[in-house]
């Protein structure tokens, strides 16, 4: 048997509790089968149509418009524009 396919899924967060502390991952499309309630994320076979890999995007550098400064941006979410370091930015220097 496999892993827990809900152990990797980027649907799985995370619940906190009164006192700060996680007490629980739930799904936020439910889980897959009635199983799931009683998992014990060591046997498992169930597949899920919500299931989206929770992978790391590796952050591509951009320069600051202003100072032309390396900066590293998190994904390419197909955005345009300017960009500018915290220092220009705060300093009016973009205009």
């Amino acid at each position: 048997m496999s892993e827990c396919i809900c152990n990797e899924c980027k649907n799985l967060k995370s619940v906190i509790d009164e006192n700060g502390k996680a007490e629980e991952a739930i799904c936020q499309f439910g889980y897959p089968s009635d199983k799931c309630n009683d998992c014990n994320d060591e046997e498992c076979s169930e597949t899920c149509c919500h299931y989206e890999p929770d992978e790391e995007k590796t952050p591509f550098t951009i320069n600051c418009k202003g100072c032309g400064m390396e900066l590293k941006k998190a994904f390419d979410d197909g955005s345009e524009g300017d960009v500018f370091c915290m220092e220009c930015y705060l300093n009016n220097n973009c205009k």
